[in-house]
């Protein structure tokens, strides 16, 4: 039997998140006074607050999302045979490995999350029901060399996200019904994440890793770029960076994981968007999730 440790990406957040961890276990309040004390804006407020809007800003929902992560792991002191984050998700999973120190990793997530919050062109849709092979040919036909719509998530295998520039994505809103799609929803982003528009932020980012260490991981990733278990510290930092632009392939991820022999899963952090996208991908894998610290004592008795 193999664990499998969840970690959630951007969306995930809300108001008040973590604010219970941290005031009712002392292990995750010591590792999130450490984040808190290495970010130079109130991080803390930004979580804790009832109504800070700050919170769904992607340069702090990131590193909030990363923190709580890390606190549900530090208070239950959880231990998998493999990790999966989805797209800013793998961030914490690699500091769950020992690739990257905490210290580093806070650097990496406050840099990733300035980085694109700063890209505001493009937009983002969710597709319902849609054959793959038949979303990727509508992409190919409305792209041209100047601007383009791809496959952004790969959620399930009828779930995709697709992004690019505007006009793009408001052509494939407009033909996908007829296309086979049952639904297409425009997603309410800052920009187009996991698309070409992100490249400035991409090659910034792989910039700034250059002064960040990076370790063989302790515990196989499955990385959202090559949906392989990795450990190669050389690979995982070179995928980590292409993430930026390229689509989660969050479904071949969890098959690999199941290839793996992962029997069990549990999703670490806010909410539990990742263990639903599993269950509608696998039913061989038994699905829990850590976010309360209700759910993290009873994970501890």
């Amino acid at each position: 039997m193999s664990k499998l440790i969840l970690f959630p990406g951007q969306g995930a957040q809300y108001n008040e998140m973590a604010k219970d961890l941290y005031d009712n276990n002392s292990d995750a309040r010591e590792l999130l006074d450490t984040i808190f004390s290495l970010v130079d804006y109130d991080l803390k407020e930004i979580m804790f607050s009832e109504s800070d809007d700050r919170l769904n800003d992607t340069k702090y929902t990131q590193p909030a999302l990363f923190a709580h992560s890390l606190a549900v792991l530090k208070a239950t002191n959880i231990k998998g045979d493999f990790l999966l984050g989805n797209s800013l998700g793998e961030l914490p999973a690699l500091v769950h490995a020992g690739v990257l120190s905490l210290e580093d990793g806070v650097k990496a997530v406050v840099k990733r999350g300035q980085l694109m919050s700063e890209t505001k062109a493009g937009k983002m849709a969710a597709v319902i029901g849609m054959d793959r092979q038949n979303l990727e040919d509508l992409c190919k036909e409305l792209s041209d060399d100047n601007e383009k719509v791809s496959p952004a998530n790969i959620n399930t295998r009828d779930q995709i996200v697709v992004s690019g520039d505007a006009s793009k994505v408001e052509a494939f809103i407009d033909v996908a019904k007829s296309k086979g799609a049952r639904r297409v929803i425009p997603l309410k982003v800052s920009g187009a994440f996991h698309s070409h528009l992100m490249e400035d932020a991409k090659v910034k980012f792989g910039e700034f890793l250059e002064d960040i260490e990076f370790h063989d991981a302790k515990i196989p990733v499955i990385q959202n770029v090559s949906a392989q278990a990795e450990t190669d510290k050389r690979t995982i930092k070179e995928n980590l960076i292409e993430q930026i632009t390229s689509p989660v392939r969050f479904v071949e991820c969890v098959e690999r994981a199941v290839e793996a022999g992962a029997t069990e899963s549990i999703e670490v952090g806010p909410k539990k968007v990742q263990t639903g996208l599993l269950r509608k991908i696998t039913k061989s894998v038994s699905t829990s999730h850590i976010d309360t610290i209700e759910e993290v004592n009873n994970y501890n008795e």
